[in-house]
């Protein structure tokens, strides 16, 4: 496949609003994930022994984990759709992202936290703390630094998952690549979006080093 330069000089400002709804769903579906993988993870940690509060994790867990992101976007977007609630399309994708990915964030957290040794919990038990001080002050910042490498990993998949956003009428890279074929049937369009990705992720990759280096992530 030849690549066209002038199909991209020709639909700049499309690619670039792309671009900009690309980053903006990224960003915010980043953060949304985050804090409810946060929430999740610590909250089963904090009522372990609740069964009602350990139920729905799994169940929630379960069905966001084991059925694609697309079906869910679609569910989103079109089901509900037909019990007359609707919201931007953006707002739906930044959702569907969120409830997706925050499930696989809870788990990284979740793992973390399981995976600090036993005696921490009984030293900070010694010491009179409440389990959600001891969450708080000692397990939750070694968890959270020892999460920094595979949350990166999943943030990278954030911005991936934004690529499915054109298929619930999302202004973003690939729908503007497609709206660039569909006018000219020249494939350069899609070569431009793979770059502006390429570029995306190298950013990012530069981020997460950085991070994993502040907080002395050791792999």
């Amino acid at each position: 496949m030849q690549f066209n330069f002038r199909i991209f000089i020709d639909n700049l400002p499309l690619f670039l609003n792309g671009l900009l709804v690309t980053m903006k769903g990224f960003g915010i579906a980043t953060i949304t994930s985050l804090i409810v993988g946060l929430l999740l993870g610590s909250l089963s940690n904090i009522f372990s022994k609740i069964k009602i509060v350990q139920l729905f994790y799994r169940i929630y867990i379960s069905i966001f984990r084991n059925t694609p992101l697309l079906v869910q976007l679609f569910f989103l977007f079109y089901g509900l759709l037909l019990l007359g609630i609707s919201f931007f399309p953006l707002i739906t994708g930044v959702v569907g992202i969120t409830l997706n990915e925050g499930a696989f964030m809870a788990e990284i957290i979740n793992g973390n936290i399981k995976g600090i040794p036993y005696e921490d919990w009984e030293t900070a038990e010694a010491l009179g703390l409440t389990k959600i001080q001891t969450l708080r002050y000692i397990i939750f910042p070694q968890a959270w630094r020892d999460s920094i490498p595979a949350l990166t990993g999943q943030i990278s998949i954030v911005l991936k998952d934004t690529s499915l956003f054109s298929l619930i009428m999302i202004n973003e890279l690939i729908r503007a690549a497609n709206i660039v074929y569909s006018k000219t049937f020249d494939s350069s369009g899609f070569l431009v979006a793979a770059a502006f990705y390429i570029i995306l992720f190298l950013i990012l990759s530069s981020i997460s080093l950085k991070i994993e280096k502040m907080v002395g992530v050791k792999r």
